[in-house]
């Protein structure tokens, strides 16, 4: 049996930026910048949605191959 990884729906900052192979720095750019929405967990707690990382992901590699 071989045992499944998935990955969250919501990812905390650092799982975010290294899901993305960015720094942490340059992905608070993006949040500040609206490329990327921060979600409010409750607290201090925040997260990015899984999906829209991907999406912002998918941008990147439309903007390379242009």
């Amino acid at each position: 049996m071989t045992a499944t990884t998935t990955t969250p729906a919501v990812l905390r900052i650092p799982a975010a930026h290294g899901y993305l192979s960015i720094s942490r720095s340059y992905l608070y750019l993006l949040i500040e910048r609206g490329e990327l929405p921060l979600l409010k967990l409750g607290g201090r707690a925040s997260g990015i949605m899984r999906s829209d990382l991907d999406a912002w992901l998918d941008k990147q590699r439309t903007a390379a191959l242009a």
